[in-house]
C-alpha cells in the first residue's frame, strides 16, 4: 500500500486510487511507501481473530542477554544524557540568578580594578623616566646655549675693543679746537689734487696741477 501526504479529496489514498493520479508519483519527495501484510492498517481485526492470542516468541538466550545488555545500556546513555540535560539548565539557571550575576560582575570588576593598577603603575613609571630624560636633555641643551652665549658675547666685546681702539688712534688725527690752526695751515700748504687721470690698468696718469706748484694726487 502506498499513503501519500498530500491532501486531495482524501487523506489516505491507496494503489487503486493512485491511477487517476499519476501525475502526483513524479513528485516523489512528497509520497511515502508504507508496505502493510493484507489489509489497512486502519481496519479492525477480522471476526474470527478477535480473540485469537498469538504465540509467544521464543528468544535465545545468547540473543536475550544480548538484548538485555544494549537496552541497559540504552538506559544507562538516555540517564546519562538526562543527567546532563538537567545539570546544564540548573547551571543556567544559576547563571542567571541575580545575586550570582551581581557577585560574577563585582569580581570581574576587581580583576578589572587590578589589571588597570598594575597598567598604571607601569605607565607611571614610563612617565617618570621620559620626565627624567627629558629634564636631563633640557639641562644639557641649556648648558649650551648658555656657553654660546657666552662665546658669541666675547667675540663681539673683543669686536667692540677692536673697533674701541681703532677710533682711538684714529682720535689722534681728529681736529679738535686745539689743534684747528695748524691743521688750516697743513692743508693751505699741502693742496691735494683729486682730478687725476687714469687709463685702461687702473694706473694715475699724473697731470700738471695748474693751481699751485703742489705735486700731491689723491689715489
Amino acid at each position: 500500500m502506498i499513503r501519500l501526504l498530500v491532501q486531495i479529496n482524501v487523506n489516505v489514498l491507496t494503489v487503486r486510487n493512485l491511477n487517476a493520479y499519476d501525475h502526483i508519483i513524479s513528485n516523489g519527495p512528497h509520497i511515502q511507501c508504507v508496505r502493510w501484510k493484507r489489509k489497512p492498517i486502519w481496519l479492525p481485526p477480522a471476526k474470527s481473530k478477535l480473540f485469537r492470542i498469538p504465540e509467544r516468541k521464543v528468544i535465545p538466550t545468547e540473543e536475550s542477554i544480548e538484548l538485555k545488555r544494549l537496552h541497559n545500556n540504552y538506559r544507562t546513555y538516555m540517564k546519562s544524557l538526562m543527567t546532563y540535560f538537567i545539570e546544564t539548565e540548573k547551571e543556567k539557571e544559576f547563571c542567571f540568578n541575580k545575586l550570582v550575576v551581581e557577585k560574577n560582575a563585582q569580581e570581574d570588576f576587581e580583576i578589572c580594578s587590578q589589571i588597570n593598577d598594575k597598567w598604571n603603575k607601569k605607565v607611571a613609571m614610563m612617565r617618570e623616566e621620559r620626565l627624567i630624560q627629558e629634564r636631563e636633555d633640557r639641562q644639557k641643551e641649556i648648558l649650551e646655549k648658555v656657553q654660546a652665549k657666552k662665546e658669541r658675547d666675547s667675540k663681539i666685546l673683543e669686536k667692540i675693543d677692536e673697533e674701541i681702539r681703532k677710533a682711538k688712534e684714529e682720535a689722534k688725527t681728529f681736529i679738535t679746537p686745539e689743534n684747528i690752526d695748524k691743521a688750516i695751515v697743513n692743508a693751505l700748504e699741502n693742496i691735494t689734487e683729486h682730478n687725476v687721470a687714469i687709463d685702461l690698468k687702473v694706473s694715475i696718469i699724473i697731470q700738471q696741477v695748474l693751481h699751485g706748484n703742489s705735486s700731491n694726487i689723491g689715489g
